[in-house]
């Protein structure tokens, strides 16, 4: 296939962004060979590399000569970011731009195997005025899902079945999460797993799906804090049904709640001891003065992040290997092109390969 100028300019953008290096340092690190001018130039179409020029700038950023011959070009619209104010801007398109080849990389091997995954929102037209609406919701998307009212232990491989694009990365402290739509409305959700226990991962995944799929009122969406505060009511309940909450802690207001029920909670639902106790007093099992003191004894016990007891689930993501290796296994790409779409050399795809004859 030949190079199309345009293309090539808006991938090598895409791929320099993904670096998070600037035009400088990467013609350094091509050792100069061609100038930050030229290297704009291309970016802007205005050129075409040559084919040794095309291998170097590949090596350089890490991405397979084909990356740059690729023509579907994803499109992520308006993006949800959880972040500190100290990350830094080359850090966050450096995150938007490893999402859109993630999600570029996906879409190419679910069109090979001929897979039609369009996403539906269930709750698309619910409109959300309060936080009992938001507790509705959650039900009615388990409800949707088939999911029931128990635990659930891979929420990454559970939201990619149902058509939402997971991606766990590891990152700088100043990011927890983003969420965003591609084309034809692909949900696109980014996490950091970054020196993050696993429960608070879950809770950040269906927080960021939140932002895809509530319909919030316009006097919510006035209000960032009132927004973030409605996704994270939403993970709170999709996580731990109130049914589940009421059968794991009893339905009657509480004085006394020991440590040990929340731990067992926590342990089976995979959700944070901090969050379950925030739940309680939000259905009124405790008041707040109760809830104010689980939170000093959480603080001076265990301190900010830590507390008891330990999830046993996994968030893993491992349906794109699955898609690589059926497609291999299907005879539809070959080791090279397996490889290509993974962006991983030969020798790694075949060593993760196992066939029975």
């Amino acid at each position: 296939m030949e190079l199309d100028p345009k293309i090539f300019g808006t991938r090598l953008k895409h791929a320099r962004k993904m670096n998070g290096i600037s035009l400088q340092q990467l013609s350094d690190s091509l050792e100069n060979k061609i100038t930050k001018q030229s290297i704009s130039k291309y970016e802007m179409g205005l050129m075409k590399p040559s084919v040794t020029l095309l291998f170097e700038i590949s090596k350089a950023l890490s991405v397979k000569p084909d990356y740059f011959l690729k023509q579907g070009i994803l499109n992520v619209g308006q993006i949800s970011f959880r972040k500190k104010t100290s990350l830094l801007k080359t850090d966050e398109e450096s995150i938007v731009e490893k999402a859109r080849d993630y999600v570029e990389r996906n879409l190419e091997l679910e069109n090979l195997l001929g897979i039609q995954k369009p996403f539906q929102n269930p709750l698309e037209g619910v409109l959300i005025t309060s936080k009992e609406d938001v507790r509705k919701a959650a039900e009615k998307l388990r409800e949707a899902w088939q999911l029931g009212q128990g635990p659930i232990s891979n929420l990454v491989e559970m939201l990619e079945l149902k058509g939402v694009k997971v991606q766990l990365i590891l990152d700088s402290d100043s990011f927890d999460g983003l969420a965003a739509l591609g084309n034809d409305k692909v949900p696109i959700v980014v996490i950091n797993t970054a020196n993050r226990s696993i429960e608070r991962v879950r809770f950040t995944i269906i927080h960021e799906l939140a932002h895809l799929l509530l319909l919030l009122d316009e006097s919510i969406k006035g209000q960032n804090k009132s927004i973030e505060e409605h996704c994270h009511y939403f993970s709170s309940c999709f996580l731990l049904p109130q049914q589940s909450l009421i059968e794991g802690i009893g339905g009657n207001k509480r004085s006394y709640i020991s440590i040990n029920e929340l731990i067992k909670v926590k342990e089976q639902f995979g959700i944070s001891i901090r969050a379950i106790v925030h739940r309680l007093r939000s259905v009124e099992i405790i008041n707040s003065t109760y809830y104010q003191k689980w939170m000093v004894y959480m603080s001076k016990t265990y301190g900010p992040k830590h507390e008891p007891g330990n999830f046993n689930g996994n968030e893993v993501n491992e349906s794109f290997d699955i898609l690589i290796y059926r497609a291999i296994s299907e005879g539809i790409i070959s080791f090279s092109k397996a490889a290509s779409i993974a962006n991983r050399s030969i020798e790694e795809i075949r060593e993760g390969y196992l066939s029975v004859e």
